[in-house]
């Protein structure tokens, strides 16, 4: 089976109280917009067909990051506990455990398409799982894998979508 895995870190986010589960600033919510054109560029109706599902971490900013590609499609965004970013209690071998778990849940899935929003410890350690190769993340950029017969293969890479969408 051949199956696609999209990587996106979350948008821009309001960082006026860090402490706080803060949303997308304007530039983020923009950064999503363009998320949700190049998805649109990108996937067919056709390949909409093989399923969709847009999962992300629990923080609001990772959510609104998909949000407007969901709607556009009459979809949900999921939260799953397993993308959140690290957490202070579990340090490094518990976010691999999440990430493994994760990426296990999503190898048996029979789903065509998911789309993920995470963050930038969390997406690196996945990216490195599934292709062997170091990846950093800014805000908004996607990463595109294509799994065939139990292999992943980097398709796409797009760092930022200012050269694409001004």
């Amino acid at each position: 089976m051949t199956k696609t895995l999209v990587l996106c870190r979350h948008g821009h986010r309001d960082n006026s109280k860090r402490e706080l589960d803060n949303g997308l600033t304007d530039k983020g919510r923009e950064q999503a917009k363009s998320i949700k054109r190049f998805f649109g560029d990108r996937f067919s109706a056709d390949d909409l067909k093989r399923g969709v599902w847009f999962v992300s971490s629990p923080k609001l900013r990772c959510i609104e990051t998909l949000q407007p590609t969901a709607k556009g499609l009459e979809r949900s965004v999921d939260a799953h506990p397993d993308l959140d970013e690290q957490n202070s209690r579990e340090g490094l071998p518990g976010l691999e455990n999440r990430v493994k778990r994760f990426l296990s849940e999503w190898s048996a899935s029979k789903v065509g398409i998911t789309v993920v929003s995470s963050h930038g410890d969390w997406l690196p350690l996945a990216t490195h799982m599934l292709l062997g190769i170091e990846q950093d993340f800014k805000k908004g950029a996607w990463l595109e894998i294509e799994w065939v017969s139990g292999q992943a293969y980097l398709k796409w890479y797009v760092p930022s979508f200012k050269p694409f969408y001004k």
